[in-house]
């Protein structure tokens, strides 16, 4: 009997122990994913990346300043001679033929500061930076839908775990009901005033509602392990929704017409593929560039002697037009590829407005339906608890049979059970149907409810 207490006592004081652990919001859920999710860090640091080519392309309108520092030994004769005018120490018998055809090893250190500046390159400067602009936008954009989409899973997942909570709620209660029926049963075969296969009746039925407590448990743990998931958090971390609330959630659909004029203008996906499509072009522009001519000016100051402390300074500065006049075909074979490139990205351009379209209506028609089964399973679940009470009151007087009562009750929990899945598919379907329309804001999600479209 100590025992029996004890294990009393510690339930109850387990059961108040996780009760009183603050309830994770949908909101907190969220913004965990946002922290915790490695897929997006390493989205943003693609971000990162995208956004410092544009320096990079940047870099080229600025003029470019090198430094050099170099060592030269050679015996070859214009290699000497030239050491000799470089380093200014020309002398007379410098110029005679055997000195000039056989030189003695000349060594010669040299330092140089040179600025280059390209004057004109085709337009390729502009198209690279436009090209850059265009990626780093395209790749913010989709980092943007990443995100998107990572905080519908995490809804989807938290609305799962909120209908596997209230499941939970509903097996118990059917579970306590098909109890107390056993114990009544018990007591009136023991009084002779039922027969032996009600009570056996109301074992079986009794045994069905545990199995499916049971059940419930497990569909609640494996509801938690994907919301663990999607949040970012490790499987040991314990976490605690509240039950689905069952409150109506209020719902105004508009025109699907409106939702698709809003899907197009405010799909970052969509947005990220006209960027996307806009740099290829660019990358088009750069790639033409190489047929145009160049202009590029230098100017350098080199200092040489023929030891370490260098001392003899020079300068020049020179302007330099260059064109390819045949590369193979390489120019022409890349500006193909990158039309190609412009093409395919156009195609699927095409292609993500169809898939918008479809996404848009399957998410509009589910809300639909999911508002048409919630009515009618509220409805029902209203007369199966009116039922259920006529008929236990029935039981009671002995005007009806015992499976009559256990039948009304197990229409009651699938009416309820029915009830649920209709409100856990509407606030689902409304998070899809704002994730197909591109206005789902992580950052601001609606709560455990829904809300209106």
């Amino acid at each position: 009997m100590k025992r029996l207490s004890f294990l009393i006592f510690g339930t109850l004081w387990f059961h108040g122990a996780v009760s009183a652990e603050p309830f994770t919001t949908l909101q907190q859920a969220v913004r965990s994913t946002v922290d915790q999710n490695f897929s997006l860090r390493a989205s943003a640091q693609q971000l990162a990346t995208a956004e410092a080519q544009i320096g990079v392309a940047e870099s080229a309108r600025s003029p470019q300043l090198v430094f050099r520092y170099g060592f030269q030994a050679s015996d070859n004769p214009l290699d000497a001679f030239a050491t000799s005018l470089n380093t200014r120490t020309v002398k007379t018998e410098d110029f005679d033929p055997d000195r000039l055809n056989d030189p003695d090893v000349s060594t010669l250190f040299s330092g140089a500061v040179a600025l280059q500046y390209s004057v004109y390159n085709g337009g390729r400067t502009e198209a690279d930076i436009d090209s850059a602009q265009g990626n780093s936008k395209a790749v913010r954009l989709r980092h943007g839908r990443f995100l998107q989409r990572l905080a519908f899973n995490t809804m989807r997942a938290y609305y799962a775990s909120q209908a596997a909570e209230h499941g939970v709620l509903i097996a118990k209660d059917a579970e306590a009901a098909a109890r107390r029926h056993v114990r009544t049963t018990r007591r009136l075969v023991k009084e002779d005033r039922t027969v032996k296969s009600d009570q056996l009746t109301a074992e079986v039925n009794w045994s069905a509602f545990k199995s499916l407590m049971t059940q419930s448990a497990t569909g609640l743990k494996l509801a938690y392990n994907r919301l663990k998931v999607a949040m970012g958090v490790p499987q040991m971390q314990p976490i605690l929704v509240p039950p689905v609330s069952l409150k109506p959630i209020p719902v105004q659909l508009r025109d699907i017409g409106s939702y698709e004029q809003q899907a197009f203008e405010s799909r970052l996906d969509l947005e990220a593929l006209q960027a996307a499509l806009d740099t290829a072009r660019a990358q088009i522009r750069s790639v033409e560039a190489g047929l145009r001519p160049r202009v590029d000016l230098v100017a350098d100051a080199t200092l040489y002697r023929d030891d370490p402390l260098v001392n003899e300074p020079s300068w020049r500065v020179m302007g330099m037009l260059s064109k390819d006049l045949y590369t193979g075909g390489r120019t022409r074979s890349s500006v193909d590829a990158a039309r190609s490139r412009a093409d395919t990205i156009r195609y699927q351009l095409e292609s993500l407005r169809q898939e918008i379209l479809g996404e848009l209506r399957d998410a509009y028609d589910q809300v639909e339906e999911s508002q048409v089964r919630l009515a009618i399973a509220k409805g029902n679940v209203a007369k199966a608890r009116r039922n259920v009470k006529l008929i236990s009151e029935r039981y009671g007087q002995g005007r009806t049979i015992l499976i009559d009562l256990l039948g009304a009750e197990q229409r009651l929990v699938a009416a309820r059970n029915e009830e649920l899945g209709a409100q856990q598919s509407l606030l689902t379907h409304l998070a899809a149907l704002r994730l197909a329309t591109g206005s789902l804001d992580p950052y601001a999600t609606f709560g455990d409810q829904g809300a209106t479209q």
